[in-house]
């Protein structure tokens, strides 16, 4: 079943391929509707064939040098155990018998193939061209549980706490397209005891939104930057407020989206430095799933202002 060729897959192909190496029987697929095939595949590799048909051939065929795969490396097989991997998190010890597969020839091409997938993010992360638009992200942070960095002194570091797990964790700043399907910015991995706002205003994106001369809509936890973000405010007309928690609610969706990937939803146990290639991979193969199928919702969807 191995793919050394370089060969495009259709979806319906992905489909077939993937449930065969997850050990479902022929039989079983055949006897099944396609509804119910294409819901086991989700639930191992974490998106709809079409999306993993999509990334395969993008790989193949993309100009980013980093991601393009050279057809020696063009193994489908391998593919698919990566973006099981993101999906349900497995041990070695759980993904040798799985794929049967050497423990370290599986770590070497899980993450091997999650570098490509990250390395999209040159084409398919990128700031909207707006035109004229003043009003043009929603801006937040996201954060993820890890496993307790080392400390040279404390048990616990407590540059790393999350207030939101407390736990330790770590924290990733996201920028969605107020009018596209479209993830423009993303900043990380900071330590989860970075704040929000501590970020937006040290690391880039207030200076990004002051050189362009745009704003973003944020929750209460950006205070201070009137100018650049837009806050929820009690002077706020009902439709005003209405605008904005729709905004933060459509971007909590995206939030969301990632958390269905089992190594962002419970506790991470590599190092920072695969946090960053894992969670920015779950973020690009996100981006695929708002293109071809799973839109957010249109913010200023008829009927919801002016009632």
């Amino acid at each position: 079943m191995s793919d050394v060729t370089g060969n495009i897959y259709t979806a319906d192909e992905i489909l077939w391929k993937g449930l065969l190496l997850v050990n479902y029987s022929w039989k079983r697929i055949r006897r099944s509707k396609k509804k119910r095939n294409i819901h086991r595949f989700k639930g191992h590799f974490g998106s709809k064939p079409i999306v993993m048909a999509q990334i395969w051939e993008d790989l193949l065929r993309t100009g980013v040098r980093g991601a393009r795969l050279h057809p020696d490396d063009a193994n489908l097989d391998r593919f698919l155990m990566a973006m099981h991997h993101l999906k349900r998190y497995p041990t070695e010890l759980e993904r040798e018998p799985i794929f049967d597969i050497d423990p370290m020839q599986g770590r070497d091409w899980v993450w091997f193939f999650l570098e490509k997938v990250q390395a999209l993010k040159a084409e398919k992360v990128y700031w909207p061209d707006s035109g004229d638009d003043l009003w043009i992200i929603t801006v937040d942070g996201t954060h993820v549980w890890i496993s307790e960095p080392g400390h040279p002194e404390w048990s616990q570091d407590s540059d790393y706490f999350s207030h939101k797990y407390g736990k330790a964790g770590v924290n990733y700043e996201l920028g969605i397209s107020l009018s596209k399907n479209q993830l423009v910015w993303m900043n990380g991995p900071f330590p989860a005891g970075e704040s929000d706002n501590g970020i937006f205003i040290n690391y880039g994106l207030r200076k990004k939104l002051k050189r362009l001369k745009q704003r973003g809509i944020a929750d209460g936890g950006y205070p201070g930057h009137p100018l650049y973000l837009s806050t929820p405010n009690s002077l706020d007309s009902k439709d005003v407020k209405k605008f904005k928690s729709r905004a933060l609610k459509r971007h909590e969706t995206f939030n969301g989206m990632t958390k269905t990937f089992d190594c962002l939803s419970g506790r991470f146990r590599h190092s920072i430095d695969r946090f960053a290639t894992c969670f920015e991979a779950v973020c690009v193969i996100c981006q695929y799933q708002l293109e071809l199928g799973d839109p957010l919702y249109d913010i200023l969807i008829e009927g919801v202002f002016g009632e």
